[in-house]
């Protein structure tokens, strides 16, 4: 059962790479002028007018005259494919939380990050070597900065995972939701619409319905839990922000060597190098570098030079809805009314931070 498992999750993760392939591929510059859809949703004053000549183009008319700015169908279509690959990368990390809990019984934290990141990073640097070759300094600076933030969510994640309980690490560590488009507004200036405020107030909500019991007792570990999810936001913003400079693939090879290089500076003063633990979790560490990391964190690194890092961490809390839906299938845990109510509220969150409910009123142009 755990190897069909993990064969069905990678061909998923597969054919979402197939999707951001055809996103890293279409010519998209973000210097252009465009206007998306969303933009152009805030004025229901402006006609869009098409371009003669120009499939899916149109300029902007207020009344007053016209906007310089186009709008470009093909960027909302790579919207929607760069949504989709976050959706299912979402997926797979639903069930990556399990994983990682029940191997920390047989390996030490930081070693067992360690060696996610460093044969991460091993495995896309033999695979790309052509584009490693190829390294600016501007590629490594990014990279870097992107990486101390990776390094940062991930050393505040295994602490917490390993001293308090699952449920509450999952619901404080989705609580990014709620960060990202203040810290977004903070330091990129991008003042975040009422829907991406109601959707992260509504995900928020609802990751408390899928994770929180009976009982509501915070400790030290749950303020580390927190830690975690601010540099998870950061991690995000950082992407946004650096990403776009620098190629998809080198950027996510350089935050694995960053962080498995402080994971290896850890683990040699901490807990020691114990690499005969290898055979043991073969299978298990090959399920975290291959699908759980590799393809993942290459995808978001893609799709985030299309959609903003606010609706990258709302699309991201699925992985609390899949999560639960896993350990309701593989490990016959039950599904209880109020997940279901949780489920069904972050779902409300996508669909208002996507849509912005667009659809309940659009008119035919």
């Amino acid at each position: 059962m755990k190897n069909k498992i993990i064969l069905a999750l990678l061909c998923v993760t597969l054919f979402c790479q197939s999707l951001t392939v055809f996103a890293e591929n279409t010519e998209y510059d973000a210097n252009e002028n465009y206007t998306s859809s969303d933009e152009l949703s805030k004025d229901s004053e402006r006609t869009k007018i098409p371009i003669e000549g120009l499939d899916n183009c149109y300029i902007l008319d207020d009344g007053s005259g016209f906007y310089v700015n186009i709008v470009n169908d093909k960027n909302e279509k790579l919207k929607l494919v760069s949504s989709i690959a976050l959706a299912i990368v979402a997926l797979v990390w639903g069930t990556t939380f399990a994983v990682i809990k029940d191997t920390l019984s047989v390996v030490q934290p930081f070693s067992l990050m360690m060696l996610r990141f460093g044969f991460s990073a091993l495995l896309l640097s033999v695979l790309y070597i052509g584009k490693i070759k190829k390294v600016k300094l501007k590629d490594i600076k990014n990279g870097s900065i992107i990486g101390i933030f990776m390094f940062l969510a991930f050393y505040f994640m295994i602490i917490s995972i390993k001293n308090t309980t699952a449920s509450k690490v999952s619901f404080i560590i989705g609580a990014y939701v709620l960060i990202v488009p203040f810290l977004a507004w903070v330091i990129n200036r991008k003042k975040p619409d009422r829907y991406a405020v109601i959707g992260a107030i509504l995900a928020t909500i609802g990751l408390g319905f899928l994770t929180i019991e009976k009982e509501i007792a915070f400790n030290i570990w749950d303020i580390v839990a927190g830690c975690c999810s601010f540099f998870f936001a950061a991690h995000m913003i950082a992407i946004e922000r650096y990403g776009k400079e620098s190629d998809p693939i080198l950027i996510t090879v350089i935050q694995f060597i960053v962080t498995a290089g402080i994971f290896i500076i850890l683990t040699g003063y901490f807990e020691g190098f114990d690499f005969l633990i290898l055979p043991r979790i073969k299978w298990t560490l090959g399920y975290l570098v291959v699908i759980s990391t590799v393809i993942p964190f290459a995808i978001q690194t893609i799709v985030q030079r299309h959609i903003s890092s606010t609706s990258t961490a709302l699309i991201l809390t699925l992985q609390s809805v899949f999560g639960a839906i896993f350990a309701v299938w593989y490990l016959n845990e039950r599904m209880t009314f109020q997940m279901e109510i949780g489920c069904v509220l972050v779902f409300i969150a996508i669909v208002t931070q996507e849509t912005k409910w667009k659809f309940l009123t659009k008119k035919d142009w």
